[in-house]
């Protein structure tokens, strides 16, 4: 019996289960937990470093982009401006994955095009500490190959958003169009 209880207490909006302690939502409790967001220091489009620590106790939205994709990125991009628009003071995180071509006053242009806010940071830096913050801390697809007679390089990357919540746990990873981006938000606000 205790430990029926104890296992209710876990789960419940006051228990320490998924959500933790405090959550702001009791939905929240309902919402898988992936785990810590990976740690990161990388540069955003002003020049400035940023780390996770920026965004601690704030839920943010996170992407993986470059600014010469021809297909999905403008599409991934402009569903964050979207949420941007409809979810003042969210935090947005680009995590551009070509940090060869995509340094800052190449993400601050591309940044201003979608009339980015002081709440969303295009972030670059060298390639070894982006590999290991999308590929080994969010999980996401990255792979790039050398372009063809000096073109431009072939990049495929992950097209899915990443949700976080105010603890820093990942908890979605939902397609950019999917209705479970707006569930998600709503229970981890």
């Amino acid at each position: 019996m205790w430990a029926a209880l104890a296992s209710l207490l876990a789960c419940s909006p006051g228990g320490h289960g998924p959500g933790g302690a405090g959550s702001p939502d009791p939905n929240a409790a309902l919402i898988d937990d992936f785990g810590p967001a990976p740690t990161f220091s990388l540069t955003d489009q002003h020049g400035q470093l940023r780390t996770h620590a920026d965004l601690a106790g704030k839920v943010w939205v996170a992407d993986f982009i470059f600014t010469s994709c021809p297909n999905v990125c403008p599409t991934l991009t402009a569903k964050m401006a979207d949420l941007q628009g409809r979810h003042p003071g969210l935090s947005l995180v680009s995590f551009s994955v070509d940090p060869k071509t995509d340094t800052p006053p190449v993400l601050l242009a591309y940044a201003q095009l979608f009339r980015a806010g002081p709440t969303w940071h295009f972030l670059t830096g060298p390639i070894d500490d982006v590999r290991r913050v999308v590929v080994d801390g969010f999980k996401m697809a990255l792979e790039s190959t050398p372009g063809v007679a000096g073109g431009p390089d072939t990049i495929l990357h992950g097209e899915r958003f990443v949700i976080v919540d105010k603890a820093g746990h990942m908890r979605g990873f939902p397609e950019a169009q999917d209705p479970e981006v707006e569930r998600l938000l709503a229970a981890l606000k």
